[in-house]
């Protein structure tokens, strides 16, 4: 459950919704890349699929010349050619 002190935190301080409550944040430029904030494991990592747990369920990112920059307790950076994000449970 989401506290709602925090979303009223998050909207006076005017930072993005999920932030202080743990939930996955996406920051996209293009469809060349992503960083993921809040990802906790990798599931699969190939060329044409990275498949990351989440805190609140799975992300799968599809595409080509998909590769991953850096990942840390902070996030994730994928780059390549973006074709798709889904969210799974």
């Amino acid at each position: 459950m989401i506290h709602p002190f925090s979303r009223r935190i998050e909207e006076a301080l005017e930072i993005p919704d999920g932030l202080l409550t743990g939930d996955v944040h996406l920051d996209m430029a293009g469809n060349r890349r992503v960083i993921v904030e809040g990802c906790c494991d990798v599931l699969q990592y190939d060329e044409d699929v990275i498949r990351l747990r989440t805190r609140s369920g799975e992300l799968r990112f599809r595409g080509s010349e998909l590769c991953m920059g850096s990942l840390n307790k902070e996030g994730a950076l994928i780059s390549g050619r973006l074709l798709s994000v889904e969210f799974l449970d």
